[in-house]
């Protein structure tokens, strides 16, 4: 989280926030959107699953009005909709608070310790895997292989001792939250976790994952 300390400038500190308040780690609107924006659509049970609770009719209707639809079974978001746009400019805020440099001269500016943003999102998603408690302790079998490479097979996890029923079942609930692609009993790390799997790495150490 941000802490709070002395503020040198009141305007950097209200940016600073303002930034945060962006993050889909801290903003269930803005999660929902980014995670459709990253995976391309999640099956409309697991959506109601993951969100039950969360996306009431109000956030629905404003969802559906900014560009998520559902198709075939599926929520997705309309490219190029406001919703998309809206999703997209996460894009350029992980990169400006994605910069060590730029990161700690806001965080002096503004009297906040700011962390990895990118870090944050990655370390939000996994964590909800692990609370899952009907798999977050197999969840950890899959993790630790993705740790060491980029791709595991359901036939590798069967071998480890999941039966394939939750082998299949963890790589679609990585799948939504936009952590891996599944196709056939192939887990694969997401382009976008594999362009930051440093970052990727740092999180199971935070979660005990790896050592």
């Amino acid at each position: 989280m941000a802490a709070r300390r002395e503020v040198p400038s009141p305007t950097m500190r209200e940016f600073a926030l303002s930034m945060l308040a962006l993050l889909p780690s801290r903003n269930y609107v803005i999660q929902v959107l980014r995670l459709l924006y990253e995976t391309g659509g999640i099956d409309i049970d697991t959506f109601r699953q993951a969100y039950r609770g969360i996306v009431d009719d109000y956030v629905e209707s404003f969802l559906y009005s900014i560009g998520v639809v559902v198709e075939k079974n599926k929520v997705r978001l309309k490219y190029m909709s406001p919703g998309w746009m809206l999703a997209s400019i996460l894009d350029t805020v992980f990169e400006i608070l994605g910069d060590p440099e730029i990161r700690g001269r806001i965080s002096e500016a503004a009297g906040l310790d700011i962390i990895d943003p990118v870090e944050e999102w990655i370390f939000v998603r996994l964590d909800t895997v692990l609370k899952d408690p009907a798999h977050g302790e197999n969840a950890k079998i899959v993790l630790k292989n993705l740790a060491y490479r980029n791709t595991v097979t359901a036939q590798e996890l069967v071998d480890q001792g999941l039966n394939i029923g939750e082998a299949y079942t963890i790589g679609d609930i990585l799948k939504y939250l936009g952590i891996a692609e599944h196709i056939d009993g192939i887990i694969r790390l997401s382009p976008l976790i594999i362009d930051n799997r440093e970052r990727f790495e740092t999180v199971l150490k935070r979660l005990g994952i790896i050592e």
